[in-house]
């Protein structure tokens, strides 16, 4: 199967670049329908030609549609290849994640406005597209083994993660975006209507208990050196956006030889999650409540006494909004 998409970064609009990166995004929508058809590249390491780039893209042709592809300075497969449905052996891996395997009915190769192949691209349209969504917005870097059903050298490629949640918030996470066989289990996506133009009005938002991950205690913090599972409650005023995304950012506050500090932390947890800790996401009417794997160690030359959780939630209609809430930590007993 062809994509019917021309896999370049020529568009009409305007193409921006993430400060201090290699990654550039440009934000549209069709002026007809408001479909999302913005891109996102990454360029590739050690390719000086600027030949070998990722995209992530929201649409293709004129239906909303989240999918990803690979374009190399190489050839990838032949116009036979392609005729043929003989697509390459891939293999994908998002920082020290378990490889992804993609099997051949995972690929697609990728057609101009011509109808001409590209022998250069190929394409991704499947469950994994979310996960590599994911995996970049969590900084993961993102590596590329391609085998060619002709044989030869495997070619590999690697593309860095810096910046890639920027974009991603910058062409508002595709807005609706989405893959059927990647859409997040009991959430409907709705395309932007006239009544749902923003994100929908947060008017509170707390942390309620955290539960203590071994036994089950319930309690109002966490406590140093235990795992915990803390519910983020965000009520708000439903305008018909639904939420689609979420990333979750931290720092820890503490004292330390008699001086107060505070410290940013590298970790980022998504919803939905893509490996690692479980992040899970529950509507209750005008709630939305984010449920997050939450540790912090406990240290005999520092005291933490608050991880601050910086979140951003993304809707359907391409809208996204950012909460900060501390959330306080006790000594270990």
């Amino acid at each position: 199967m062809f994509l019917a998409a021309a896999f370049t970064l020529t568009t009409a609009h305007a193409v921006e670049r993430v400060p201090g990166t290699q990654t550039y995004y440009s934000y549209s929508k069709d002026p007809i329908t408001d479909i999302n058809t913005s891109f996102i590249a990454l360029y590739e390491v050690n390719d000086s030609t600027s030949g070998t780039f990722f995209t992530v893209r929201c649409a293709n042709g004129d239906k909303p549609d989240l999918w990803v592809g690979l374009n190399t300075k190489n050839d990838l497969l032949s116009e036979e290849d392609a005729s043929l449905d003989r697509m390459p052996a891939v293999t994908m891996r998002l920082g020290d994640d378990a490889p992804i395997v993609l099997s051949g009915s995972e690929l697609t190769s990728v057609v101009n406005a011509s109808q001409d192949v590209n022998t250069k691209a190929v394409a991704i349209h499947s469950a994994a597209v979310r996960r590599i969504v994911n995996g970049l917005n969590a900084g993961k870097r993102l590596v590329i083994r391609v085998n060619r059903a002709s044989g030869g050298q495997a070619l590999t490629y690697t593309f860095p993660a810096g910046g890639f949640s920027t974009a991603w918030s910058q062409v508002r996470a595709c807005g609706a975006a989405t893959t059927a066989s990647t859409q997040p289990s009991g959430i409907t996506l709705t395309p932007s209507t006239g009544r749902a133009s923003g994100a929908p009005k947060f008017t509170k938002w707390y942390f309620t208990t955290c539960r203590d991950a071994a036994s089950g205690a319930v309690r109002t913090g966490l406590v140093a050196g235990q795992a915990h599972l803390c519910d983020l409650v965000i009520e708000t005023l439903p305008n018909g956006a639904q939420p689609v995304s979420a990333v979750f950012r931290y720092e820890l506050e503490y004292r330390e030889g008699g001086r107060a500090g505070k410290l940013t932390l590298d970790s980022v947890d998504t919803w939905p999650p893509s490996t690692g800790p479980v992040t899970k996401f529950r509507q209750d009417g005008d709630q939305l409540i984010f449920t997050l794997p939450l540790n912090v160690r406990a240290r005999s030359n520092r005291v933490y006494t608050s991880i601050n959780v910086t979140a951003t939630v993304n809707f359907s209609n391409g809208s996204s909004k950012r909460v900060y809430e501390p959330l306080p930590v006790k000594p270990a007993d």
